[in-house]
């Protein structure tokens, strides 16, 4: 059987390129996966009254990010192989360098050691597609930026990535398939 770091598979990408709609389309085909952590915590602060959304409290925010991306690989472990994770750990490397001492050579340990298959799968930006919603309230092009520093810190974590090619969903969903069923073995 594989470890977790072969088949624990990411899906990463600009905000609204339609990376999402790809991972529900596996869940529907009864892959495991795990949804975006970040539209959750946004959806649940919100809800409460709280503050700590990426545009009211960046660094509460990533806390609670990175807190509950811990928790969702932890969880992970239990799923049925191939799991398919809508953004993952290394996505918090940003968080990690702004703490200081411990805590920043802790989160850095964990980011580090936390694995998932050496291949990330990139849903590029995709203007056509990018709507705006009460989770997603930023600009396409501030999406765009962020975009390029998520690449960034999965480069730097020693991931190689592989562009998901436009087409419909369920096309989008069979390539990424293919490609992690062939690594995976």
């Amino acid at each position: 059987m594989a470890s977790a770091s072969e088949s624990f598979f990411v899906i990463t990408g600009a905000s609204g390129s339609g990376k999402s709609s790809i991972v529900d389309e596996l869940a529907r085909r009864g892959y495991s996966c795990v949804d975006e952590i970040g539209r959750r915590v946004v959806r649940e602060q919100k809800q409460s009254g709280e503050d700590g959304t990426p545009w009211q409290n960046p660094v509460r925010f990533m806390e609670l990010l990175f807190a509950r991306s811990l928790q969702a690989y932890a969880a992970a472990l239990a799923l049925k192989p191939p799991v398919f994770f809508d953004r993952a750990l290394p996505e918090c490397l940003a968080y990690a360098r702004s703490l200081d001492g411990a805590a920043r050579s802790q989160a850095l340990l964990q980011i580090s050691t936390l694995r998932y298959n050496p291949c990330v799968f990139v849903s590029s930006p995709w203007e056509e597609i990018y709507r705006r919603d009460e989770e997603r309230i930023h600009s396409f092009e501030e999406g765009v930026a962020y975009h390029e520093a998520e690449l960034a810190a999965y480069a730097e974590c020693g991931y190689s990535l592989l562009e998901i090619p436009r087409g419909s969903v369920e096309a989008r969903a069979t390539f990424v398939i293919a490609q992690a069923l062939a690594r995976a073995a």
